[in-house]
């Protein structure tokens, strides 16, 4: 190795912030707003203009006609990875892919395949519906009655989890392809390739495209986010089960139709300027995009708090559109004892609200 694992983080601190926009969750505007991130981009863009890059790949192709899969083409907008990656298709001999890639921050290369691991879990107290377009997560049991009008007792418990993962180990079919590619790596870049066990350590304080701080791995800097490391049963997350709209309750559904129609003000005031200028449907309709979490019951409180510290983007027809919606909405929820289930009132005007905006042509967003 011609760095330490310290000299390799000062190299990964170069391009990535520490601790910037961290908090509970990470604010990825001010992360993209600093030196360091445009140090990335400018990295990249310059990267893709390499003639040894494209000189290489066209060795390779010609060695492998058919066979070679540019992974590298979203690099001359300056968007992710910091390396050169292409994949090498030997599912004629092997039944699988090699991924070769080539950082250009750092003097390294790496060859890895896939691999797959099967792990059974018992399934969670959780389950996701999609309501009018937008996915609902709800920590809940799938089998309560206040939520589920016909829950399925006899419904399996464990499902069983496939994951793919990386793996540096290469079969002697894979071998061969993976010596020769290397040797025209490094003698066209003159790096060296880095080993597992200094690839996979964790790099403190910053967070990716991907990954949340404590997760960050050299690799995810240097190269490109994967699976690096066997997930362990332990490390993944039991799922949750799908349930149709037609499975649930009468009170739920009035509880998500009043969500839905407050999200969709929500996220109309608060979308990027770029989104607010798409063209119909696909504004409108933004929320199929978006996931939220509900345990089953309306909240005055903090509905009122969310409804108020949602402010307004700009003076587009939409926007006036959303803060008329929003204030009808909030005296209803105003004049709510905020007891049981939602008033009728409120429910009919969420109804009416949504048939009024959504525009969606897929049908399962208006079931």
């Amino acid at each position: 190795m011609k760095h330490s694992i310290n000299e390799l983080l000062d190299i990964i601190y170069r391009y990535y912030p520490r601790g910037v926009g961290i908090t509970d969750d990470v604010d990825v505007q001010l992360r993209n707003a600093t030196e360091e991130h445009a140090r990335l981009v400018d990295a990249r863009i310059r990267a893709s203009k390499d003639d040894r890059w494209h000189a290489m790949l066209r060795r390779v192709e010609g060695r492998f006609p058919g066979m070679v899969m540019n992974e590298s083409r979203h690099l001359p907008s300056g968007g992710c990875d910091g390396c050169y990656s292409f994949t090498l298709d030997l599912a004629a001999s092997t039944g699988r892919a090699l991924w070769f890639q080539v950082s250009f921050l750092a003097p390294y290369y790496i060859v890895h395949g896939s691999r797959t691991i099967e792990i059974v879990k018992q399934l969670r107290d959780l389950f996701i519906v999609d309501f009018r377009g937008m996915h609902f997560r709800v920590p809940r049991s799938p089998l309560d009655p206040r939520l589920i009008a016909n829950p399925h007792h006899d419904s399996p418990r464990t499902v069983t989890i496939k994951r793919d993962y990386v793996s540096f180990e290469l079969s002697p079919d894979e071998q061969p392809y993976a010596d020769w590619i290397a040797h025209e790596i490094e003698a066209i870049f003159g790096c060296e390739r880095m080993p597992p066990e200094i690839g996979t350590a964790l790099v403190p304080e910053v967070a990716t495209g991907l990954r949340i701080p404590g997760e960050v791995r050299v690799y995810d800097c240097l190269f490109s986010e994967h699976e690096w490391v066997k997930p362990a049963p332990s490390d993944v997350p039991a799922p949750g089960v799908r349930v149709e709209v037609t499975s649930l309750t009468e009170r739920f559904v009035a509880v998500l139709t009043v969500l839905r129609a407050h999200h969709q003000i929500g996220l109309t005031l608060t979308l990027p300027e770029a989104v607010l200028q798409l063209p119909e449907p696909y504004r409108q309709s933004v929320g199929v995009f978006a996931s939220i979490s509900t345990d089953g019951y309306l909240h005055k409180d903090k509905m009122l708090e969310e409804l108020a510290r949602m402010r307004p983007h700009d003076e587009s027809p939409d926007t006036l559109r959303a803060m008329a919606a929003k204030r009808e909405l909030e005296a209803l929820v105003s004049a709510w004892d905020g007891e049981g289930e939602p008033p009728a009132s409120m429910v009919a005007w969420a109804s009416s609200f949504l048939a009024s905006w959504l525009v969606d042509s897929d049908p399962k967003a208006s079931s």
